[in-house]
């Protein structure tokens, strides 16, 4: 299933603990989030949040397909010939500042299960360590940079704090903070790949 998610451009993202003692996968692409039952194979799609399982992920990704096309209720008008010269095109989109970026992430923080929780974690972990705030922000830095989505950087935050729940001792906010590390290089390295 991992090599299928692959194929379709779903980054590995890491595991998770379960109910039943096993490790999900947990996968992430543009703003998605899904999760591999470790038992069973089954996807689950953790955003958009479906409460059904999909067998596989070419069922995901038509039910993503179907998803995001407009229903057609009736047939478009033929548009009318245009009464004006045509304004010149808007520049393009107007990249963020990274403190804008970083707030994009907090917002689709907020907005995940258990999100005030997890936005409240995150910033007491910038705050109170110093290599956890210098992680989080090389993480945001790499995915500005190259035009990741804030909610995908907010999967991998959302990715260490679950790692953090397995971690024992001092070293947590280490741990954590490589775990960001990580994906601030593993989002360097998927760019290169498919450069």
């Amino acid at each position: 299933m991992s090599r299928q998610a692959e194929l379709m451009n779903w980054l590995d993202i890491g595991r998770v603990s379960n109910a039943d003692g096993g490790k999900d996968i947990l996968l992430a692409r543009n703003e998605r989030g899904a999760r591999i039952d470790w038992r069973t194979g089954e996807v689950w799609l953790m955003n958009p949040k479906v409460a059904e399982p999909f067998a596989d992920f070419l069922a995901v990704e038509r039910w993503l397909t179907l998803r995001d096309i407009p229903v057609a209720d009736k047939p478009a008008a033929a548009a009318p010939a245009p009464a004006e010269p045509e304004a010149a095109p808007e520049p393009g989109p107007v990249r963020d500042t990274l403190p804008a970026f970083q707030q994009k992430v907090d917002a689709c923080l907020a907005k995940a299960e258990g999100g005030q929780e997890l936005l409240e974690t995150k910033q007491a972990f910038e705050a109170g360590s110093e290599p956890y705030l210098e992680a989080s922000t090389e993480l945001s830095k790499t995915a500005l940079e190259l035009e990741v989505s804030p909610a995908m950087v907010a999967t991998f935050h959302i990715s260490a704090f679950a790692a953090l729940a397995e971690t024992a001792g001092a070293d947590k906010l280490e741990r954590v903070a490589a775990s960001l590390h990580a994906a601030a290089r593993q989002i360097r390295a998927s760019v290169t790949i498919t450069a």
